[in-house]
């Protein structure tokens, strides 16, 4: 029993006890480095994400500004100038639309969240700034199958007039293009949308901004030649 105690007391005294220590050890520093490294790759949430929430966008345009209710756009992957203008130019009336069914202009009920009764507006210029960004840099939806399917000959009217049209000439190749940071992407986008704003600007209820250029190229369009391409762009994906 001395002989154990005196071994004992050795191999403390050489530090020998120590080795029964360090794997321990080891295990916390590494389970440390390995929790400081996921802290330091996890995405941080952009700060327009924040006002995105707050602002009640996604009553309308939906989670991550992806999933859109009824005819209002989807804005995940818009150009951020475009949106900073477009929801500036609301705010202040100088984007109108056409009633929707139940009679009210489209974008009032835009101005209705994020402008008081008495012209006061519940977003900031940063804050626009901020979404828009935020917006900008999330990835675009697929394409969603109608619910009335769309022939392939429709889909190929739909590409000519595109192209006979000159649309590219402002959004680019099949709309995934814009030739100007304050034109939209319109490739993918919801064919009621498109529709939407082709008629208003064709029957000058939009006037806002650079849609004014856009008259002479629908003008002569007929509300069926309108479908066909909005029907066509609604159908291009942006994601590949």
């Amino acid at each position: 029993m001395k002989l154990f105690i005196k071994t004992t007391s050795a191999l403390i005294a050489l530090g020998v006890s120590a080795s029964f220590t360090i794997p321990a050890a080891h295990a916390s520093a590494d389970k440390v480095i390995e929790v400081a490294a996921a802290e330091k790759t996890k995405k941080k949430k952009h700060p327009g994400q924040k006002v995105y929430m707050r602002k009640t966008c996604m009553a309308c345009h939906g989670k991550g500004g992806a999933k859109a209710i009824l005819d209002y756009p989807n804005l995940a992957g818009q150009n951020e100038k475009y949106l900073v203008a477009q929801i500036t130019d609301i705010l202040n009336e100088k984007r109108v639309a056409s009633p929707d069914a139940n009679g009210k202009p489209r974008t009032e009920g835009m101005r209705g969240a994020l402008v008081t009764a008495e012209g006061e507006h519940r977003i900031s210029a940063d804050e626009i700034k901020l979404v828009s960004e935020y917006l900008s840099e999330l990835a675009p939806p697929a394409p969603k199958a109608p619910k009335e399917p769309i022939s392939a000959e429709d889909l190929e009217k739909g590409k000519k007039l595109y192209k006979k049209k000159k649309c590219q000439t402002c959004h680019g190749k099949e709309g995934t293009k814009p030739t100007n940071k304050a034109y939209p992407y319109v490739a993918g986008q919801k064919s009621d949308y498109i529709v939407n704003q082709m008629t208003d600007i064709k029957e000058k209820v939009r006037k806002n901004s650079k849609s004014k250029m856009m008259v002479s190229f629908v003008k002569k369009l007929t509300d069926e030649e309108i479908k066909l391409i909005a029907d066509y762009l609604s159908q291009v994906d942006r994601t590949k």
